[in-house]
C-alpha cells in the first residue's frame, strides 16, 4: 500500500461515526478443526420436507425474478395474520404484525426507532448479543440486570426508575441459557413501564409457554419470533413482530422498501400453510432435549441449566475441556469466555446427539 493509500485509510476512519469506529464487526467462532457436525447454531438439525420444495419450486417458476418484490411483504403479512389467528384462536390482522429479514432486522428496528444516541435500552445478562450491538451501534447506552437474585421484580422496578430506559428487552426463552423467564414478572414489568417491553420469543416454540396471548392486553408488549429454529428457515431469513398496531404502525416507518426478496416470500407462505410435519419435528426435538440433558445432567463436575429451548448450556471448569473432545471428534459447539466458563449444545438429530454423548462417555472416564 502507498503512502497515498494509506494517508486516504486514515482520512475515511476519521470521518466515521464514533460508535462505528468503537465497536467491532460480529464474527462467530473460527474453526481450527475440520466441523463434521455443527451444533453451535441452534439450526434445526431438519431441511425443509420435499412436498413443500416441490410445492416451492413449482411457484418460483410463476415468479419473473428480474421484478422487485411486494414493497412491503403484504401476501406474507396476511399469511401470517391467518396464521397467528389459527393458532392463537382469536382474530390477528395484519396491523398487528410486521416481518423483517430475520427477526434481527426488527431488534434492529426497533432500536432506531426509540433509541437517540445517550439514551438507555434495558435487557438481562447473559442474553443474545443483538440488543447491545444495535443499541451501541445507534450510540445508546446498554445496561443489564444479571439473571441471579438481582432479577426480580422489585430489583427491575428499582433499574428501571434509577436509569429511565426507552426500550426493555427480555428473552425468554433465554439464550444462552435456555431458561423461561417467569411470565408474571415480564408482565409485571410492562405495566409499571411506560415505554415498550419486547420479548424476543426466538426458542418458544419450544417452550411450555409463551406471551402470545398477552400482547393484545398490554398497549407497550410485543412478542419478536423466527423461523430460522423451529422452521428449520435459517437460509431464507425470516422474523416477524406481533403488537398492538399502534406500536407496529410506528415501526413500520422504520421498515426498508423490498426488505424481504421474492424467494423469502414464496417459500415462506407456503410453510406457513403446511407446517403440520414442522410441530411433529418440533416434539422430536423436545424429546431428544430432555434425552441429552439427563446424561448432561448425570456428571458432577458441571452445572446443567434446565432448558426451554432447543440447546443445552453448560457451566463450570470442565466445559471448555469437554469443548475439546467434542471439537476433537469434529463436532462444533458454541463456548462463552464467561466466568465461570460456559458451552452451549444444539439439539440436533439423534444421530449428531448420539456422537455427542459418545463423547460424553469417553470424557467422563477421562475427566
Amino acid at each position: 500500500m502507498s503512502d497515498k493509500q494509506k494517508d486516504k485509510k486514515v482520512k475515511i476512519k476519521e470521518k466515521l461515526r464514533e460508535e462505528v469506529r468503537s465497536i467491532s464487526p460480529y464474527y462467530g467462532e473460527k474453526d481450527d478443526f475440520e466441523v463434521k457436525i455443527n451444533l453451535a447454531g441452534n439450526e434445526s438439525p431438519f431441511d425443509i420436507p420435499t412436498e413443500i420444495k416441490d410445492k416451492f419450486i413449482k411457484e418460483f417458476q410463476k415468479n419473473d425474478i428480474n421484478r422487485y418484490p411486494e414493497i412491503y411483504s403484504e401476501k406474507i403479512h396476511q399469511e401470517l395474520a391467518d396464521y397467528l389467528s389459527r393458532e392463537l384462536n382469536k382474530e390477528v390482522s395484519t396491523e398487528e404484525v410486521i416481518v423483517g429479514n430475520g427477526s434481527d432486522e426488527l431488534l434492529d428496528i426497533l432500536i432506531r426507532t426509540f433509541v437517540d444516541k445517550g439514551d438507555i435500552v434495558l435487557s438481562q445478562t447473559p442474553t443474545f448479543s443483538m440488543y447491545q450491538y444495535f443499541t451501541e451501534l445507534g450510540g445508546g447506552v446498554y445496561e443489564e440486570i444479571p439473571l441471579n437474585k438481582d432479577f426480580t421484580i422489585e430489583n427491575i422496578k428499582a433499574k428501571i426508575d434509577q436509569l429511565e430506559p426507552k426500550i426493555i428487552f427480555f428473552c425468554s426463552p433465554n439464550n444462552p441459557t435456555g431458561e423461561l423467564l417467569a411470565k408474571d414478572l415480564i408482565l409485571s414489568i410492562s405495566e409499571y413501564f411506560s415505554g415498550p417491553v419486547i420479548v424476543d420469543e426466538a426458542y418458544a416454540d419450544f417452550s411450555s409457554e409463551d406471551l402470545m396471548d398477552e400482547v393484545d392486553k398490554h398497549l407497550n408488549l410485543a412478542v419478536t419470533r423466527t423461523f430460522s429454529k423451529a422452521y428449520g428457515l435459517a437460509g431464507i431469513r425470516l422474523g416477524y413482530l406481533y403488537a398492538n398496531p399502534v406500536l407496529v404502525e410506528e415501526l413500520k416507518k422504520v421498515l426498508k422498501p423490498y426488505n424481504l426478496n421474492t424467494l423469502t416470500d414464496i417459500l415462506a407462505c407456503i410453510v406457513l400453510n403446511n407446517d403440520d410435519i414442522i410441530k411433529e419435528r418440533i416434539e422430536f426435538i423436545k424429546k431428544e432435549r430432555a434425552r441429552v440433558y439427563k446424561k448432561l445432567a448425570a456428571y458432577s463436575k458441571w452445572d446443567v441449566f434446565p432448558s426451554e429451548a432447543n440447546f443445552i448450556y453448560l457451566e463450570g471448569e470442565k466445559t471448555h475441556l469437554f469443548k475439546k473432545a467434542l471439537n476433537q471428534a469434529g463436532i462444533k459447539i458454541r463456548s462463552y469466555n464467561t466466568d465461570p466458563a460456559a458451552v452451549r449444545i444444539t439439539i440436533g438429530s439423534k444421530e449428531e446427539n448420539n456422537a455427542v454423548l459418545r463423547v460424553l462417555e469417553e470424557f467422563k472416564q477421562k475427566n
